[in-house]
């Protein structure tokens, strides 16, 4: 235990030396960072698309943004910012907080707290970070993505969406394992990223019609018993459909965990 204290003791201190004499850049402007700003200067981050827009509290939709062919309407008086509290009973006690297609099938976790659209130029981070390796890139969404933990509350522990092994045995990682690690540095929580695995392989959900998403990752995912009794935010780089979201906290509601919150980088209109 010792010993473990002592290295992550060094790595902070590394961390510091390092801040003070190879000045960190913003990964967009390249501007020189504050010594409190963290990955994004807070210009840039102030003006990722959708910051501020008010968005479904349970699904994250952008109230202007319009709903699947066959869905129900997201009115934007259906809407509320993605900020504050939230239980697990709020969608049913406060329903015009919610979208009606949220109204009308909630899904299985109770809340989805979003960093910005997936639009120019937070997507191109995000590829960055997927399909090139650049990990710094988790940290700097990470800990932009911290007050998001913050806003949600009474969270116990932070639950990654894990890949297929074969997958991370392609890519060499995990990038939404590596953006909640920069969380849980921000915000001081556990990461319980052995509550959750994945069942089975899976295609890509990019690769399939919006149909064939949901069928796709049924019974996809499976939780273990001590996820029993835990509030638990997974966390995830984009949500499209939500149907991994959907997935996963099904898996962890199965489990017995008392609520799932999303917390994510980027949400497609």
């Amino acid at each position: 235990m010792e010993l473990r204290l002592h290295r992550v003791s060094a790595a902070a201190l590394l961390r510091t030396l390092a801040d003070r004499w190879l000045p960190r850049t913003c990964a967009l402007c390249d501007c020189t960072l504050g010594a409190d700003e963290p990955g994004l200067c807070d210009a840039c981050a102030d003006a990722l698309p959708g910051r501020l827009r008010p968005r479904c509290p349970r699904c994250g939709m952008p109230a202007q943004a319009q709903p699947a062919r066959g869905a129900p309407d997201h009115s934007p008086a259906d809407h509320s910012p993605a900020a504050g509290p939230f239980d697990a009973a709020s969608c049913r006690s406060r329903l015009p907080e919610c979208c009606r297609a949220c109204r009308a099938a909630p899904a299985s976790f109770e809340r989805t707290l979003v960093l910005a659209d997936y639009a120019p130029p937070l997507d191109r981070l995000i590829q960055a970070l997927k399909f090139r390796g650049e990990l710094a890139l988790a940290g700097a969404l990470g800990a932009r993505m911290a007050p998001l933990a913050a806003a949600a509350a009474h969270i116990d522990a932070l639950v990654p969406v894990p890949l297929a092994p074969r997958r991370i045995a392609e890519r060499g990682f995990n990038q939404s394992a590596a953006i909640c690690a920069a969380i849980a540095r921000a915000c001081r929580l556990p990461v319980a990223a052995g509550l959750l695995a994945r069942r089975r392989e899976t295609p890509a959900q990019s690769t399939l019609a919006l149909a064939a998403r949901q069928a796709n990752l049924a019974d996809a995912f499976v939780s273990v018993p001590a996820a029993a009794g835990l509030r638990l935010a997974v966390v995830d780089d984009v949500m499209t459909t939500g149907a991994t979201l959907q997935a996963a906290a099904s898996a962890l509601k199965a489990a017995g965990a008392r609520s799932v919150v999303n917390l994510v980088a980027a949400r497609t209109a």
